[in-house]
């Protein structure tokens, strides 16, 4: 039997797979080559388990390992839902520890420490520690009122973005913005919302604005939640903070705009180097069926780009996060890439409709350790905003741009 053949499943928490330590353990990871799939995950959708199963290679007709302690319980689920044979189906008794106990080394998402738990975040909050803790939405913040995070702050991403594109706003805006949020750029800044793609839209423009130490709450409110941790209630304002502590730049490493994506797209590829337009969008808006939003009009793509998936619509982002909302496994996005012929030595610039999603995908390759990762904050909304920029239909396999297509329908 190949290794094809095989498919490794740790059926644990994904933070315990990414390289969060269990209680009572030095060491956290998974054994290499194993994927994840985590036995919460099973009151899912039958659409999202079966789209689980086919990212991650788990067929009945593959020899199944299986190990975590509700790996017997997940294999039943495989028997009597998926009708996989038992015989294929072995299960891993000593797990983790046996491996360890081989000397042998775990495998971990490079940077899962700025995808923190739920309990590392109560545990800093109960010592004392100092953070500046942000729950992001759009709007008022009406849920914030209702259940928020002990200690957090809100924060309408209207202070991050500004009309017309909802680029993020100038460097004097998003000064004045951050110190009214009381943040600093020596500050532990820890972002979560109820929608993953919100609160990280809020990591890449500290990033950009160059916060240095900026956490992520894998899993967001909902995560917290579930760990039956404390909510408080009410709403507060923040102190405010009197200077920065660095100068935000008009651009950087990480942020690109229409200019730095035509020279990136006009660049040739070298074997040494290649750069990628990804676009992390759904299918239907990829091809142009739709444009996404009520208020875009202009339906298609940008050439060049290649589709590094989404979700089901503008709205949900099934392909990068878990049934339960955390991240999805490095393996999983990577395979995405790696479709249309990337790599993470490559340089990978992400883009969606306005850049919340797309925001979701860079940090997930700053985690995963893309070596260049960044966004096109612009978006498929800047871009088509000019109607002398050139647009792409239909499917990839069968590309046809706007003037072929008018070319070919009048018999040119």
């Amino acid at each position: 039997m190949s290794d094809s053949d095989v498919v490794l499943v740790d059926t644990r928490d994904s933070n315990l797979f990414n390289g969060w330590p269990a209680s009572g353990d030095k060491v956290g990871g998974h054994i290499p080559r194993a994927r994840n799939f985590s036995v919460r995950w099973l009151n899912a959708s039958k659409e999202s388990l079966n789209a689980l199963l086919a990212t991650k290679g788990i067929t009945a007709d593959k020899q199944i390992i299986a190990y975590g302690s509700d790996a017997e319980q997940w294999m039943d689920w495989l028997v009597a839902e998926k009708d996989f044979s038992p015989s294929s189906l072995v299960i891993l008794n000593d797990g983790i520890r046996g491996w360890l106990k081989e000397e042998n080394t775990l495998e971990v998402m490079p940077g899962y420490k700025d995808l923190i738990t739920p309990q590392w975040l109560d545990q800093k909050i109960r010592s004392g520690k100092r953070l500046s803790i942000m729950d992001v939405s759009w709007g008022t913040g009406i849920r914030f009122v209702i259940e928020h995070i002990p200690g957090a702050v809100h924060v309408d991403t209207n202070l991050l973005e500004s009309k017309p594109l909802w680029n993020l706003r100038s460097p004097q805006g998003l000064d004045k913005s951050l110190l009214s949020l009381g943040i600093t750029s020596d500050a532990t800044v820890v972002v979560y919302g109820e929608d993953m793609t919100a609160a990280a839209r809020m990591v890449f423009t500290l990033k950009h604005a160059g916060v240095e130490d900026v956490k992520l709450l894998n899993g967001g409110l909902t995560a917290w939640k579930a760990a039956d941790l404390p909510i408080e209630r009410g709403s507060h304002q923040p102190e405010a903070a009197e200077h920065f502590g660095k100068t935000i730049s008009e651009g950087s490493e990480i942020l690109y705009g229409t200019m730095d994506v035509e020279e990136l797209l006009n660049q040739p590829a070298s074997s040494q180097s290649k750069q990628w337009l990804v676009s992390v969008r759904s299918w239907p808006e990829y091809i142009g069926k739709t444009s996404g939003y009520n208020y875009i009009q202009p339906k298609g793509r940008i050439p060049g780009a290649q589709w590094g998936r989404s979700g089901s619509d503008p709205w949900h982002m099934e392909d990068y996060l878990n049934p339960d909302g955390t991240l999805r496994e490095a393996a999983d996005l990577v395979s995405y890439w790696e479709d249309f012929g990337a790599s993470t030595e490559d340089t990978l610039v992400f883009y969606c409709g306005t850049g919340w999603r797309a925001s979701l995908a860079w940090f997930a390759a700053e985690l995963i350790g893309v070596k260049n990762a960044g966004l096109y904050d612009g978006g498929w909304f800047e871009w088509s905003s000019d109607p002398k920029r050139s647009v792409l239909l239909g499917d990839p396999a069968n590309q046809v741009s706007n003037l072929n297509k008018h070319l070919q329908n009048n018999g040119i």
